[in-house]
């Protein structure tokens, strides 16, 4: 009889070791699911920000046309960009016909709705990184052509259109033959303003 009495303790006492306990639970693991919490609380956050920022873009370019009477039917019509490419010819260019890239040419083509070439005034800037550059040294070189000057820099001739803007060497000779180009184009009639960006490889001797 005294056995079975201690059996009946035994048991429950042995299945109180094997339940879970909420205590056991990883502090680190709390940690981790309440960063991973907040971070995506800010990448939400974020998210609103563009989107904002976009429908504000969007709603400025929206008044300008209409305080220089335009209105959105006008704009369909009208041959305007709305998006700019740099060329895939563009990169190192050698200027004095000595060995080695001199600079940088680049081939500009403003876009319309259909993806074609459009000639069309605008204020165009240039910019040039060696993103392997120490932080506060990437860009080397910058180069902006005005809207009354941009009609000079066209090109359209056997099916090509484009603006072409050569940017010698500001700073000497890049350090790194991998150079990032970053092209800005601000419509003059609507002011919209278009990026582009690719990255190309030139030759330097030194």
């Amino acid at each position: 009889m005294e056995s079975r009495r201690r059996l009946l303790y035994v048991i429950p006492l042995s299945a109180l070791v094997l339940l879970p306990s909420p205590a056991c639970e990883s502090p680190t693991t709390r940690e981790l699911q309440t960063q991973i919490s907040k971070l995506n609380e800010r990448i939400a956050e974020k998210d609103q920000q563009l989107a904002g920022q976009r429908t504000t873009i969007e709603q400025l370019h929206d008044q300008l046309a209409k305080a220089r009477g335009l209105s959105d039917e006008d704009l369909q019509k009208i041959f305007s960009p709305e998006r700019i490419e740099i060329a895939s010819l563009s990169g190192g260019d050698d200027y004095d016909g000595k060995p080695g890239d001199d600079g940088i040419t680049v081939y500009l083509k403003p876009l319309d709705r259909d993806g074609d070439a459009v000639k069309v005034a605008g204020d165009i800037r240039i910019e040039l990184y060696d993103l392997a550059n120490p932080s506060g040294q990437k860009l080397i070189g910058e180069y902006v052509v005005a809207v009354d000057q941009a009609s000079t820099y066209w090109y359209g001739k056997f099916a090509t259109y484009h603006y072409t803007v050569r940017c010698p060497w500001q700073q000497g000779l890049p350090k790194h033959n991998e150079i990032t180009i970053r092209a800005t184009f601000v419509d003059y009639l609507t002011q919209r303003v278009m990026t582009a960006q690719t990255v190309c490889t030139v030759e330097l001797l030194r």
